[in-house]
């Protein structure tokens, strides 16, 4: 994909575009921006730009830099993902003396670090070194949900880019195209559930997510609305499949996020979080949002689904 084909975020987009046409790119880019929203694909774009070996017009889309790159086999294009736990101080510290190595064949090496929330202290610490006196014909381009995750250091010494869902409109396309025997009104009915969120409506229709999106949406709303024999049948349906636990909580930290931002004062689209905003304090929505998150680890592991259930309910109506 080029930088023309990555949809919306048209800001973003001629800022980025017009760093890359005067060859004035940041040696160090954050991409912040919640799940689905494109931060792997930007950062994948970059990349094939600092490896293209165009003259004009980079990427160019058809070089032999830009055909590794597509297929994720440049030897100048290294990765390491903050969820595989690649973030540690000991690999961070290996990323510092490789990038003083000279690429292998392409003009530049790109070092791309993904879920850099995950990035502990120590690590960012580790990193900041390099940052501060960058090797030449390096780029670092780090991902993450939200900058302010990371050092103010090292958030100093980068240029930030935030993304945001690139509309209804755009996520219906894409995803007419991906799925072309799904109902074009289902499609658009997933897309506005998902608030415009590309990867969020791709992956709801691939898995037949929007039951997952409703049962998070009624969870959410009975925590606050309904008694507890209400929300602990509901919770219980997450028994059934530990797949679709998943998928329900991944929609429940979204939903958890619109709450934090409507608290604030921020305008979203959920009716779910504007309406649980108005019932719950923001320290008991922060609190909500760390069940969440620590639930979504809990599934990670072979707890036992039952007892499971139970236990969100238990933390959700506390």
């Amino acid at each position: 994909m080029l930088l023309t084909e990555f949809a919306g975020n048209a800001e973003l987009k001629y800022e980025l575009g017009e760093n890359m046409k005067r060859g004035t790119l940041p040696h160090a880019i954050i991409i912040e921006g919640a799940a689905g929203t494109g931060k792997r694909t930007l950062a994948d774009i970059i990349a094939q730009y600092c490896v293209c070996r165009a003259d004009s017009g980079r990427p160019c889309g058809v070089c032999n830099g830009c055909m590794k790159a597509q297929k994720k086999i440049h030897p100048d294009i290294f990765y390491a993902d903050g969820e595989k736990k690649e973030l540690s101080v000991d690999s961070i510290r290996n990323i510092r003396s490789e990038a003083y190595i000279k690429p292998n064949e392409a003009p530049m090496k790109v070092y791309i670090l993904s879920n850099c929330e995950k990035m502990l202290v120590s690590a960012q610490n580790a990193f900041l070194k390099v940052l501060e006196e960058p090797p030449k014909n390096v780029q670092f381009i780090m991902t993450v949900k939200s900058a302010s995750s990371m050092l103010q250091t090292v958030r100093s010494r980068s240029r930030i880019f935030s993304l945001y869902p690139a509309g209804v409109g755009n996520a219906v396309k894409i995803a007419e195209k991906r799925f072309p025997n799904k109902d074009i009104d289902e499609i658009r009915h997933i897309a506005e559930i998902c608030d415009g969120n590309i990867g969020m409506t791709l992956q709801m229709i691939e898995s037949g997510g929007e039951e997952a999106r409703k049962l998070a949406e009624d969870i959410f709303l009975a925590a606050t609305q309904s008694t507890e024999y209400a929300l602990l049948t509901l919770t219980g349906r997450l028994a059934a499949d530990r797949n679709f636990a998943v998928n329900v909580l991944d929609c429940m930290t979204e939903i958890a996020a619109d709450c934090m931002k409507a608290a604030a004062g921020v305008k979203v689209s959920s009716h779910t979080a504007n309406d649980t905003a108005e019932r719950y304090s923001k320290k008991r929505i922060a609190e909500t949002a760390e069940n969440i998150r620590y639930a979504r680890k809990i599934l990670n592991t072979n707890v036992n689904l039952n007892l499971f259930c139970t236990w969100l309910s238990s933390v959700l109506r506390t």
